[in-house]
């Protein structure tokens, strides 16, 4: 018997395409706008949906996948997270639930969710300006940290711990639980890419880095070096989920100690989004995880 054929989807996700001065790396200050990047590369893709693909890619093989979890929180409380009675909230409950899931896809007992973030996107495609992109999906294929600011990110949640356990090489890994707030999400879904196909594909070779100042996101993630923007390579497969529901989540390792596991990601415009899709309102929660 023939296998099922794998649905699909077209669209575009941005991607890195340079500077205005010929420089490897970018600059942004978030507050005057200037920039020398170059706006993003619009790469074509066909998007698989993992929902029809067999077998799917789940997190212990590939590094992102889509699990069963139905959280406590309403969507009420979730959208009250920007406030601080709500932010605090969502700390001391939702982080609780976010800990148990990760432990439980992981094995792993050293888990610290430590940041969280609340989008919200009603635009089209080419609607986006630098100046909002801190409060919405971002429509650029990256991964949260690489092997810099990946270092320096669990160092400066977990301290003593981190260093014991990098010393005795211990693989580690930011792991994001992200999940819809109030609707399945028919805009903006989120994209991996899967670069299993591309030969030494690494942090060095294909991220670019953005160097910012003035960055607002500070206030909300603490301090990060610098951005790591996703270099297209014709290796690259892509693959999303098709209306996610408020019972799922999707886990993947926005950075990892193991390349081979870390998952460039980002929002994508999807071509079959209808033209009345709902605003995408979506939570994701960041945190430190250390591998047996």
């Amino acid at each position: 018997m023939a296998a099922a054929a794998v649905a699909s989807t077209t669209g575009l996700i941005g991607m890195w395409n340079g500077t205005k001065d010929s420089k490897e790396e970018g600059f942004i200050d978030w507050k005057s706008g200037s920039t020398n990047v170059h706006d993003p590369l619009e790469v074509k893709i066909e998007v698989e949906d993992i929902r029809s693909m067999s077998p799917q890619p789940d997190y212990e093989h590939n590094g992102y996948g889509i699990v069963k979890h139905k959280s406590s929180l309403t969507p009420e409380q979730f959208l009250a997270g920007n406030d601080p009675e709500g932010k605090k909230f969502i700390e001391d409950v939702y982080f609780k639930e976010v800990a148990e899931l990760v432990k439980q896809i992981t094995g792993s007992d050293v888990v610290a969710p430590y940041v969280f973030r609340i989008r919200q996107n009603s635009m089209k495609a080419g609607e986006f300006a630098a100046n909002k992109l801190s409060h919405a999906a971002l429509p650029v294929a990256h991964v949260d940290r690489d092997h810099v600011t990946g270092e320096d990110g669990v160092r400066e949640i977990l301290g003593d711990v981190a260093d014991e356990l990098i010393k005795k090489g211990k693989r580690y890994a930011q792991v994001n639980i992200w999940r819809t707030i109030d609707q399945p999400i028919e805009k903006w879904p989120l994209c991996f890419i899967n670069h299993s196909g591309v030969k030494d594909w690494s942090y060095k070779t294909h991220l670019a880095r953005i160097y910012p100042t003035n960055d607002p996101r500070v206030a909300i993630r603490g301090e990060k070096a610098h951005d790591s923007v996703v270099k297209y390579d014709p290796g690259y497969k892509y693959h999303y989920v098709s209306k996610l529901e408020l019972d799922e989540a999707l886990v993947f390792s926005s950075f990892d100690s193991d390349v081979t596991k870390v998952s460039p990601h980002g929002a994508f415009w999807d071509d079959a989004s209808p033209d009345n899709a709902p605003t995408r309102r979506s939570i994701e929660v960041r945190c430190w995880v250390f591998f047996d």
